[in-house]
């Protein structure tokens, strides 16, 4: 699976409104990096940029100009450094069009979209548990531009549990239906994504179609630290949440029957400089915010956000007897006809 390690959109610097504002100030090149490393992806992508500070053009303008926001290719080299042993890899520069990777038009150049990539061999795939630094080398003798992360250690399940054979899982309307995991301290922010799969039938038992459906689960995770260190996540979904996510994304039919098949609880941890960022970005928001707002970034120089992620599955779950009974009762699920 490709992905584009993003967490945000390049920063267009503005001045801010001053008396003192010195308009004859230089030009100033700024630095600007962003990456989201994960051991479940095939290929790893960073992108490096530079930001603008130019008292004499327009930086809605210059961000339209590639050469204004992309270092040239000899300009820079970007490695990545696992830190416990000091190996390293160098990441080459692609155009991210070509990847499959398309940047979302708005106020920056979108061709070519260079991204700097490294796809790993399995002896070099990012370990679980394990800190890497971003090292960005500039040929023109400046100090290099660094950043770490460390990469959350895999998920265990705890609810529903991975012992059982196989799996089941309950949504009562009324109830709630909890999802309960260990992590390392690496993880902080998750979401939890229910993959639900069934397949429908014709009155004479020939399939007709099998349907895969993602929902992102509306709880609040609660994050707690136990007495052993070990971070515990869990929430508690409503089962009439359940409910009402099929009634938008199922439509109701007589003529087919539908039965739910194994199901997935798909887990993504995110590092703790995302949630440093979010931390920052929301202290001066609001009526009351500061005028300049704080810039969060752990880059040794400039501004953006190296960080990491993981993800852990369980699958093989089957939705109880119990569920299907009361969907066919209740007022948004009766008519999508699911059987067991």
């Amino acid at each position: 699976m490709k992905r584009l390690l993003l967490l945000l959109p390049v920063l267009i610097f503005l001045a801010s409104c001053s008396n003192e504002f010195e308009v004859a100030a230089p030009w100033k090149e700024v630095p600007v990096a962003y990456a989201i490393l994960s051991p479940k992806d095939t290929a790893y992508y960073v992108r490096v940029e530079k930001a603008f500070l130019d008292p004499e053009t327009n930086a809605l303008q210059t961000a339209l100009i590639p050469d204004s926001i992309y270092y040239p290719e000899n300009a820079i080299t970007v490695w990545l450094e696992r830190t416990s042993n000091q190996s390293r890899v160098q990441l080459v520069r692609v155009d991210g069009t070509k990847e499959g990777i398309i940047r979302d038009p708005g106020t920056f150049a979108t061709d070519p979209n260079w991204l700097y990539k490294f796809k790993p061999t399995p002896g070099s795939v990012l370990i679980p548990g394990e800190t890497y630094r971003l090292n960005i080398e500039r040929a023109d003798g400046k100090p290099p531009i660094t950043a770490e992360t460390t990469i959350p250690k895999d998920f265990t399940f705890v609810t529903p549990s991975p012992a059982q054979t196989p799996p089941f899982i309950n949504f009562a309307p009324s109830t709630n239906t909890n999802v309960d995991w260990r992590a390392d301290a690496n993880a902080v922010l998750f979401n939890v994504y229910f993959i639900i799969r069934y397949r429908e039938e014709a009155g004479n038992g020939t399939v007709l179609e099998h349907v895969t459906l993602e929902w992102k689960a509306p709880a609040t995770v609660d994050r707690s630290v136990l007495s052993s260190g070990v971070i515990r996540g869990q929430i508690g979904v409503r089962g009439s949440d359940f409910y009402k996510f099929l009634s938008e994304n199922v439509q109701p039919t007589t003529d087919r029957f539908r039965y739910f098949e194994p199901m997935s609880i798909r887990i993504e941890g995110g590092g703790k400089e995302i949630n440093e960022f979010q931390i920052t970005a929301s202290a001066n928001s609001g009526l009351t915010g500061a005028e300049v707002l704080p810039t969060y970034t752990n880059l040794s120089e400039g501004y953006g956000i190296f960080t990491a992620k993981n993800e852990s599955t369980l699958g093989g779950i089957k939705v109880t007897t119990q569920t299907v009974d009361s969907m066919n009762i209740h007022p948004l699920t009766f008519g999508l006809n699911f059987r067991y």
